[in-house]
């Protein structure tokens, strides 16, 4: 079988998604088309939210609402008013210079409340009746015939016969622009059955009415109103187009068919765009309060200016409870009749368009393919999570894209298919897509098994190939499989089957090894590299050692596909020798520390010996010129100790990168310790720490250790002086000395083994170090104290060197505010202490012979040449190597004495190889503030004789010039 075959067709997943989306978007098209009740109810929800989050234009200004609100109900009385008290609101309205105003109320009955319709209630023999009572109802035509009033009537369409028009309704003129035949062919505006008029003496009055009809959609929305109804043969305006018609002093109304199937009423030079049933959709804004309104109370009671009227549109009614109805729309919960018309009727006066005709649904379905059709194509082509965020990004750009297009134009689309499309499309698809995904996957396993059950074999025969060590246990721990590569550390692969598997750790290793090596966990949680000592030994190698290095990576084995507890059926794992590389590493490690440690030195020693040239070689020279009795004596040998000492800690830095300490002395540390508090380093302690107090206690039978005086001296100098840098208030120090024999290892801050040591304590009682800096104090320039007597910031690392150079270990316990513990244990030595040299004598090492000495710098020529002049020599000098050879072209010489290295010109060992053609066999010494290197054995091997180590000593170096010339050839 052709693995590289694909278990599906790719292409045909693709063509079977591509199609079955097609047809599901044309099925969900089709019934979009029909528009049933429930599908215009949705269109016009989502509608109301494009016009609702769309950004409506200011208001016009130019109406304002004269409020027969509560408050002026409760100022002039309950509603209806007189019709005196109407006539005088219309009047203060219309001296104000209203330019048109709008009554959304209806006079269909007299005023009876007027005297003169009281007066038949009167009996007619009362001969006192007044016969010139006023009459309210004439008071208001009167004042309606001399303003620019509207007012308002309401149509019927039930099926009730229809009332005559003698009730003096106002149709405008209608003028059909296209000029293409009746209303009908045009529209098919509402037909009205009967009317609700105003008294005929008030509609004879007035120039311009109209009605006062909205009617909400079936969910209760009010969201259009009509603007014309056909009643008889005419066509009559709302209330808001009369008025309209009013303010521009227009009688006529254009109707133009516009290429969209709507119609635009034309009004003076105003377009109104209404459905072909003459409805208007209404934008109803957010801010509804920005449309002025006026209390009636208080424009009868003379409260409002002639300027909040003058020029302006104004509409009576009503807002107090119970006199009016409410309508819920889509931006606010509630409007009222009146603010319905107002809303209307600033929508024509700031052009706010919304247009919205059943070609917009054709539009809609195509717009909807398309978006379903990027859908689709991302379904196929994409995974669930990213197709799933291209059909999010479709569905908001729909939804912005017709917004932004109502926002510009005034086109209310709605993108409710284009959503329910993608929607639709992304489940069923998603669903039919994952189904043949996992119909293939199911044939793919079925196919893998039978490759997995071929291969079984095969499978065995490449782990006996390997050469690491693969492994099973079951729950417990205990191995069930391991592979044939332990056969090379056991003589058998069967005998460890049902074995635990710690029974092959060593013991030190089984506390790291008791969580891990029997591992649960799986993924990147699992066992990865653990390092351990297996109880392994490599019988093919010889290797009789029972502890070998290994790495072991093991991770769970579970039942299911997902971990959990019930499911645990094991662990599998490989093991990795690296007892080799693990050797290597060390080697590279510490060869690489001392290559860094000796190139360190190396610089340090050369800087320091120029320096120490002078504290070294003139005490010695002073020494001979003054007498034994001299005060000056003392302090010369002081000096001249001083020097030894620094002169020996450079040579010990050079001796540390040569693998340990090269003075390695039998000595008693109490000594060491006694010496130093008896020393001017001391009594410089106590002067900079007045306040400090230092309490010794040492065992009187210390047993001796072997290494290097010098440096556990510099050790326990620093711990001092780290102590009493942590405690700047004062305090004590206890210095101690004792024996401890260890019968177990002691995991302290050092893991220290058994055996028998010398132990020094240090304990401080300051400020105590930090659990997170305890593990740092070692490193070096590591400090958290200020530089003023710190020193350079190797003075721990100077002691954890020390300490490890004499095969030690260190505890250290701190805590912070209670002080600091340091504990130093230091093996201890059965050998006896050498017993000290005698001084050789001044007439050892005196001479007459000539001496050469070749050396770069000038104060190592003037210290050489001082000191074997002193001793008897005949001394010359050279700068360089090449005014070595440039003298010894002209001259002759008993011996030269040979720096190593010098900067800028020919070192020792070519100077030398240029002598000895000048002068063969010219016996030279070599000196040198370095460390003894593969040149200088090269030199040796050419004939030089003896390796001084720079600083010189007079004694050092008169031996060493002595024994050359009094070497034989």
């Amino acid at each position: 079988m052709d693995m590289k075959k694909p278990i599906y067709n790719e292409q045909r997943l693709t063509r079977l998604i591509l199609l079955t989306g097609f047809f599901l978007s044309v099925a969900v098209c089709l019934v979009y088309l029909i528009n049933s009740a429930f599908i215009s109810s949705l269109n016009n929800r989502t509608t109301d939210v494009i016009m609702t989050h769309s950004q409506t234009r200011p208001a016009s200004g130019s109406v304002v609402i004269v409020d027969i609100d509560e408050n002026s109900l409760a100022r002039y009385g309950q509603w209806p008013w007189p019709r005196s008290r109407l006539e005088q609101l219309l009047r203060a309205i219309n001296e104000s210079g209203a330019s048109s105003v709008g009554l959304d109320l209806i006079l269909a009955e007299p005023d009876r409340t007027s005297p003169v319709n009281q007066k038949n209630v009167i009996r007619s023999g009362n001969s006192k009746i007044q016969s010139d009572l006023p009459d309210h109802d004439l008071l208001l035509d009167n004042m309606l015939a001399k303003g620019p009033f509207v007012i308002g009537y309401e149509f019927l369409f039930s099926d009730i016969p229809k009332t005559d028009t003698t009730c003096g309704l106002h149709p405008p003129g209608i003028v059909w622009i296209n000029k293409s035949g009746k209303v009908r062919d045009y529209a098919d505006f509402f037909k009205a059955k009967s009317v609700v008029c105003n008294l005929k003496q008030f509609s004879d009055s007035v120039t311009h009415s109209g009605f006062l009809n909205a009617t909400p959609d079936a969910d209760g929305v009010l969201r259009r109103i009509p603007m014309l109804i056909q009643f008889g043969d005419r066509l009559y305006p709302s209330l808001t187009l009369a008025m309209l018609m009013q303010h521009g002093k227009v009688n006529q109304i254009g109707i133009l068919r516009s290429e969209i199937d709507s119609l635009d009423l034309m009004v003076g030079d105003r377009s109104i765009p209404v459905d072909t049933h003459g409805n208007m959709i209404v934008q109803f804004s957010h801010r509804v309060g920005e449309i002025k309104r006026i209390s009636a109370g208080e424009l009868l009671g003379g409260k409002v200016t002639v300027g909040q009227i003058k020029g302006k549109i104004i509409l009576i009614g009503s807002s107090a409870a119970g006199l009016e109805q409410d309508y819920q729309t889509s931006s606010s919960p509630v409007h009222s009749h009146v603010a319905v018309h107002a809303q209307v009727l600033d929508n024509m006066l700031t052009d706010q368009q919304v247009i919205r005709t059943r070609q917009f649904l054709l539009w809609e379905v195509l717009i909807g393919l398309l978006v379903a059709a990027c859908a689709c194509l991302a379904i196929a082509r994409m995974g669930i999570l990213s197709s799933a965020a291209v059909c999010v990004t479709a569905i908001i750009f729909s939804w912005v894209g017709m917004g932004l297009l109502f926002q510009s134009r005034g086109y209310l689309f709605s993108p409710l298919l284009p959503t329910v499309l993608v929607l639709i499309n992304y489940v069923i698809l998603t669903i039919l897509k994952t189904w043949k995904i996992q119909l293939a996957a199911t044939a793919g396993a079925n196919i893998t098994l039978k490759l997995l059950k071929s291969s079984e074999k095969d499978l065995g025969s490449i782990i006996k190939t390997v050469p690491d060590i693969i492994f099973r246990l079951d729950p417990a721990g205990h191995i069930t499989f391991i592979s044939p590569a332990i056969s090379k550390y056991v003589s058998s692969p069967e005998s460890l089957l049902g074995r635990m598997i710690f029974d092959l750790v060593a013991p030190d290793d089984l506390q790291k090894a008791q969580y891990r090596l029997n591992e649960k966990r799986t993924g990147k949680r699992a066992t990865f590299d653990l390092e351990l000592r297996l109880l392994l030994s490599n019988r093919q190698d010889g290797d009789n050692d029972e502890i070998r290095y290994f790495n072991v990576s093991a991770e769970g084995i579970y039942q299911g596909d997902i971990p959990c507890p019930d499911g645990f059926a094991g662990t599998q794992g490989i093991i990795h020798d690296i007892t080799e590389q693990k050797k290597m590493t060390q080697k590279l490690q510490y060869a690489q520390k001392m290559e860094a440690i000796g190139s360190l030195a190396a610089g340090v020693a050369h800087d320091l010996n120029n320096i120490l040239t002078g504290l070294v070689a003139y005490p010695d020279l002073l020494l001979l010129e003054i007498p034994p009795d001299s005060p000056l004596r003392r302090k010369i040998i002081l000096i001249q100790q001083s020097a030894h000492k620094a002169a020996a800690i450079v040579q010990d830095l050079l001796t540390l990168a040569r693998h340990g300490v090269v003075k390695s002395e039998v000595f008693n540390l109490n000594t060491v310790i006694t010496d130093y508090l008896a020393s001017l380093e001391f009594d410089s302690f106590r002067n900079h720490y007045p306040k400090i107090t230092v309490d010794s206690s040492l065992s009187p039978d210390l047993l001796s250790i072997k290494g290097s005086r010098v440096h556990m001296e510099k050790a326990i100098m620093n711990l001092l002086n780290n102590a009493a840098e942590a405690m700047p208030a004062g305090g004590m120090i206890r210095l101690s000395s004792f024996n401890r024999c260890l019968d177990t290892p002691l995991r302290l801050y050092d893991e220290i083994p058994s055996g028998d040591y010398v132990c020094v304590t240090v304990v401080d009682e300051g400020v105590g170090i930090a659990d997170e800096d305890l593990k740092k104090i070692f490193e070096p320039f590591y400090s958290k104290k200020s530089l003023r007597r710190s020193g350079s910031g190797l003075g721990m690392t100077i002691i954890w060197a020390t300490i490890k150079d004499h095969d030690g270990y260190i505890d250290l316990q701190s805590r912070e505010g209670e002080g600091t513990w340091f504990t130093l244990y230091l093996p201890v030595t059965r050998e006896p202490m050498a017993l000290s040299s005698q001084r050789i004598v001044l007439e050892d090492y005196i001479g007459t012979e000539r001496v050469l000495i070749v050396d770069d710098a000038p104060e190592q020529l003037q210290v050489a040449e001082n000191m074997l002049s002193k001793l008897g020599y005949a001394v010359e000098t050279a700068s360089s190597g090449e005014a070595a050879l440039n003298y010894l072209h002209s001259h002759t010489t008993d011996l030269v004495v040979l720096d190593m290295i010098m900067p800028g010109g020919i070192d020792g060992l070519e100077t030398y190889m240029g002598i000895i053609k000048i002068c063969p066999g010219q016996k030279a010494i070599i000196a040198s503030g370095y460390s003894e290197s593969e040149r200088v054995k090269a030199l040796q091997q050419l004939g030089v004789g003896a390796y001084v180590q720079k600083p010189y000593t007079l004694e050092k170096f008169g031996l060493a010039v002595r024994r050359e010339l009094d070497r034989e050839k």
